[in-house]
């Protein structure tokens, strides 16, 4: 199989594009609930910009660029292409790859429930709207 670079790089930069928008809206949400409320002041890291541009790299090379990539290999083979098959794949992503992982944190360490929520439901728009983004253009 040949993956289309052209292709790969306006997923990469869309996807980016997308992801820091959602990353400011995000932060200024966090910002203003009151998330923190029951956590040690010791155990917050202050928000600064490398606080945002390392999550952001984190949050690029998982939620974009291995997507993409991956995307790119298989589109072909998989049953269901364009914005059905990135809501699909997000799906996958949050049903077996975040959500057992927070369930088990939620057992193990005394974490408030509304931040995990609140943290699921950003990864969870993040990853979806990545993932319709690289569909989209797969299917154009």
């Amino acid at each position: 199989m040949i993956v289309s670079f052209e292709l790969l790089g306006y997923c990469l930069l869309l996807g980016a594009i997308y992801l820091i928008l959602v990353d400011l809206f995000w932060g200024w949400l966090e910002s203003k609930a009151p998330l923190f409320g029951r956590f040690p002041r010791e155990l917050i890291e202050p928000k600064t910009i490398g606080l945002f541009v390392s999550s952001f790299i984190i949050e690029f090379v998982f939620l974009v660029l291995l997507p993409a990539v991956v995307y790119g290999w298989f589109y072909i083979i998989i049953p269901f292409s364009g914005v059905r098959g990135g809501i699909a794949v997000a799906l996958f992503l949050v049903m077996f790859g975040m959500l057992p992982l927070s369930i088990l944190l939620l057992f193990r360490i005394r974490i408030p429930v509304v931040y995990v929520l609140f943290q699921l439901l950003g990864l969870t728009i993040k990853v979806s709207g990545v993932l319709v983004i690289i569909g989209y253009l797969y299917s154009l």
